[in-house]
């Protein structure tokens, strides 16, 4: 390899590490323009009867959704339901499409586009309401059957070569969620930002990272050599010999500082001079149980159970299928307590995961988290049975995602109870209650945090969101990130505040936000009165490390001092300035396999 054919580009380090392999683009459903082709005499009734199975999908789809609507008495959206139903016997759907497949002898994506297009095209002109209606119900009907005909590109990342260096325009939490990391070395995306949820995914398996790279300047990459330097951001293509032997040397220091660390994780967690402090386990996927394990956590923090049915709807509405899945991760945790989030739905985590998920304006202000599930009870509730029949025994209890009220707290708990009793009359659950937290991660519900402790039984910190909407910031807007300060001085005026408020009322408070992965804020948070972490499994011996490094006397000081300053600045400097274990803080530099 020459010298000069090395070249660098710059981005923006989203997570950590060093990566080293082949670049292999990733285009997302819709990015890529559908493909048209001839197709042979003998394939034309292959392709009529692959539309018809998935003109058969979306009628079952909508049936389902039907049948959910009528459980809920919308009787306004039942109606609209049924004119989608009734739409897919429309000879245009039907007859007139498979005809023209046999007319033009064009793959089926082709025709159908064509077809749609020409209706949208032909009705736009008239400006009644009843035939504008009917174009948005056609566009609608059209993306249902066109995912139902992409069942490939669904499993695209699966299929990715080993050794890949993934680039793509952007990541959405259902692309990091499905890849098997065995394949995967690193991201690199022109969008996204650093705390958007695909990033945490990527953190959490240990996936270097690198966002804000023009693709304008990806001509010619693909299937070439490439470094990724998660720590600065740097991509380098053809890298020479000496770049490679650089890179492969501060691998395997990595690989060596995480290996020490990870001897010491069978101790004691607790500071220096004896005071006890938990951490935790955040668990995303099954996968990730054989790691925390090795790790030793006293417990699962927060098992993000939306994670587990990315790119399979069906799991959302088969109580069956998803009790299976609770039962494997409450046996697999075996003695330890368990956390489980309901579906945390929303912001960044939509894309292809409710085939009735309705597009936002601006989805991280919208309908998510338990707004959604409040106003979608029949998942709330398959996935609560779920949890509930899975339980047997075990330490189980339920976190509420993005609480901002007193009000969805009582809600949600009503439910949660109904379904309870439900299930006992049915002998289908032990007769005991259901612990029920509450994330805190905005500030309607910092504010109010004292009546939550009141009705709660424990709380969780979301510091990522808290920081996103405390600050007015998209987390998943990569030009932004510069502003995304979790050492922002409310920020942590507001976990102070949770945790007054949840120790008056004798409620365990949790940090299961990124700050808690992250060595240098530890004595911050400890002198806080925090006293419960929860992060990735890969983050726990470095966190662990960090808690046994420091005095509680000193913590006390250093978030003393942290809360009279006023910029996020000064905040980060003084607690970069002030930690002093390198070991620790290496840790987090994820040596790619």
């Amino acid at each position: 390899m020459e010298e000069s054919l090395e070249f660098r580009l710059q981005g923006a380090p989203v997570s950590e590490g060093i990566a080293i392999g082949t670049a292999f683009f990733f285009y997302s459903s819709g990015e890529e323009q559908t493909p048209e082709f001839v197709i042979d005499a003998e394939q034309i009734e292959t392709e009529i009867h692959r539309y018809r199975r998935a003109i058969l999908a979306s009628k079952e789809d909508l049936f389902f959704l039907k049948s959910s609507l009528e459980k809920e008495a919308a009787f306004d959206a039942i109606d609209i339901i049924e004119a989608h139903i009734q739409m897919l016997d429309d000879p245009l759907l039907t007859t007139h499409v498979e005809d023209s497949v046999r007319n033009t002898r064009k793959n089926i994506e082709c025709v159908f586009l064509t077809v749609i297009k020409e209706y949208e095209k032909k009705f736009s002109k008239i400006q009644d309401p009843f035939f504008q209606q009917r174009i948005l119900d056609v566009m609608d009907l059209s993306k249902r059957i066109l995912n139902h005909l992409d069942e490939k590109k669904k499993w695209q990342f699966s299929e990715i070569p080993a050794s890949s260096i993934v680039f793509a325009r952007e990541l959405i939490p259902s692309h990091t969620a499905a890849i098997q990391t065995s394949y995967v070395r690193a991201f690199v995306t022109q969008n996204g930002g650093g705390n958007s949820h695909a990033a945490l995914i990527a953190r959490a398996k240990g996936i270097p990272y690198v966002s804000r790279i023009d693709r304008s300047f990806w001509d010619n990459i693909e299937g070439k050599n490439v470094i990724v330097d998660g720590q600065t951001g740097e991509i380098i293509v053809n890298p020479t010999m000496t770049t490679l032997e650089r890179y492969k040397e501060i691998k395997l220091r990595m690989k060596t500082t995480h290996q020490l660390l990870q001897q010491d994780v069978h101790y004691v967690t607790e500071t220096k001079d004896g005071f006890p402090v938990h951490v935790l386990a955040n668990i995303g996927h099954l996968s990730d149980l054989e790691e925390m394990h090795s790790c030793r956590p006293e417990g699962i923090g927060l098992f993000r159970s939306e994670y587990l049915f990315f790119g399979n709807n069906t799991l959302l509405i088969s109580e069956e299928e998803q009790t299976r899945a609770y039962t494997k991760l409450i046996e697999t945790a075996g003695s330890l307590s368990v956390v489980i989030r309901v579906f945390d739905i929303g912001g960044d985590k939509n894309p292809d995961l409710f085939f009735e998920y309705e597009k936002e304006t601006n989805p991280v202000l919208g309908c998510r988290g338990i707004r959604f599930l409040l106003r979608h009870l029949h998942i709330f509730v398959t996935q609560l049975r779920a949890i509930m029949k899975a339980r047997k025994g075990s330490d189980v209890r339920i976190l509420l995602p993005l609480v901002s009220d007193l009000g969805e707290l009582r809600s949600s708990k009503k439910v949660i109870e109904e379904v309870r009793k439900e299930l006992v009359l049915q002998g289908l659950c032990e007769d005991r209650p259901f612990p029920v937290g509450c994330m805190i991660e905005v500030p309607s519900a910092v504010l109010v945090c004292d009546a939550i402790a009141k009705e709660a039984d424990f709380l969780s910190i979301g510091t990522n969101d808290l920081v996103q909407y405390t600050l007015g910031i998209d987390r998943s807007n990569s030009s932004m990130s510069d502003f995304c300060y979790p050492a922002h001085p409310s920020v942590i005026r507001m976990i102070k505040m949770v945790e007054m408020e949840a120790k008056r009322q004798g409620k365990s408070v949790t940090i299961c936000g990124e700050i808690a992965s992250s060595p240098v804020f530890i004595p911050l948070l400890v002198g806080l009165g925090i006293n419960q972490f929860s992060c990735s499994p890969r983050y726990i011996p470095s966190i662990k490390r960090a808690i046994r490094n420091v005095f509680l006397l000193d913590a006390y000081k250093v978030a003393e001092k942290v809360l009279e300053m006023g910029s996020p600045e000064e905040i980060s400097r003084y607690l970069l300035e002030s930690y002093s274990d390198p070991l620790s803080c290496a840790s987090r530099e994820y040596v790619s396999s």
